[in-house]
């Protein structure tokens, strides 16, 4: 698969945001602030076909001109990078490799062959790496069952498999999480959520804290390849961890507060929360509907 195996050349096809002044720039611009950044995050809708292309397609330009850099993966869990490694080095073949790491239908039937094998493979022919970074769900599990005391009973063998952020995430992240988690077609009751401040005896706390880990694990993950401008380091992840200062990006700001984040959020249509507020949706809004829709 190449990025423009839907037909159409995706560069060309997705509308393209700089959000800092709303205004609509060609691929080659927003393609240029990658350039000068160290850290890519790519937000996907995990069944957007398009929204992956376009992932390929920064892949494959990120490579060409960076081609040292690193792709880290959520869909892949840190105590699998063995796999990742055996593959990269020809010891196990594509499909062995989506068996063992039960990736098959990860977004859904024959997802894993049409959409992230093609970017692990683009990686896999040039000089980069890539990276499992997400947090085994056995660990995230535990941590929202028991807590992050829980995590750090673990030895050092398996606790290098997750990382926990010290403080939990706040503003507008924390907000959306909650209101997807009691959504509601109440406007009142929506106005009725309140989290500038965490009831240690809210039934959500135990969620969030999970869903924490995954933020502070990539982040870490992250972290640990000293990203550059010229070794680039992009993350394929889902949306919300990265939109609006999401949580991923708030551990990344912690754990490398002068690194040069560059975030890129890919959508089917325009959303209809306010995007263009404070913070913004991210440093670039791409739109583009699947064509067969």
């Amino acid at each position: 698969m190449s990025a423009n195996d839907l037909g159409f050349d995706v560069r060309e096809y997705v509308t393209i945001t700089e959000t800092s002044g709303s205004e609509s720039v060609l691929w080659k611009h927003m393609m240029d602030r990658v350039g000068k950044a160290e850290i890519i995050l790519l937000g996907e809708l995990h069944d957007h076909a398009v929204g992956h292309a376009v992932q390929l397609a920064v892949t494959e330009d990120v490579l060409e001109k960076w081609p040292t850099s690193v792709v880290a993966f959520e869909m892949l869990e840190r105590d699998e990078q063995l796999l990742v490694d055996d593959y990269m080095e020809d010891f196990i073949d594509a499909e062995t490799f989506a068996s063992l790491t039960r990736s098959t239908s990860w977004a859904g039937g024959g997802s894993w062959d049409a959409w992230y094998q093609p970017i692990i493979d683009v990686v896999k022919n040039s000089e980069g790496s890539v990276v499992a970074a997400n947090a085994p769900r056995r660990y995230v599990r535990v941590a929202r069952l028991n807590g992050y005391e829980k995590i750090d009973e673990l030895p050092k063998s398996r606790s290098a498999f997750v990382h926990y952020p010290k403080e939990l995430s706040s503003g507008r992240y924390r907000q959306r999480f909650w209101e997807l988690a009691f959504h509601s077609d109440d406007e009142e009751e929506q106005e009725e959520i309140d989290v500038t401040t965490i009831d240690p005896d809210d039934p959500m706390l135990p969620v969030f804290r999970s869903q924490q880990v995954w933020d502070s694990t990539m982040a870490n993950s992250i972290a640990l390849q000293n990203p550059t401008v010229d070794k680039k380091v992009l993350l394929l992840v889902g949306q919300f961890h990265i939109e609006y200062n999401g949580g991923v990006v708030q551990e990344l700001k912690k754990m490398l507060p002068n690194a040069k984040i560059l975030t890129i959020s890919i959508q089917k249509e325009v959303p209809e929360e306010d995007w263009d507020g404070s913070p913004k949706i991210a440093d670039f809004m791409l739109v583009g509907e699947d064509p067969k829709r």
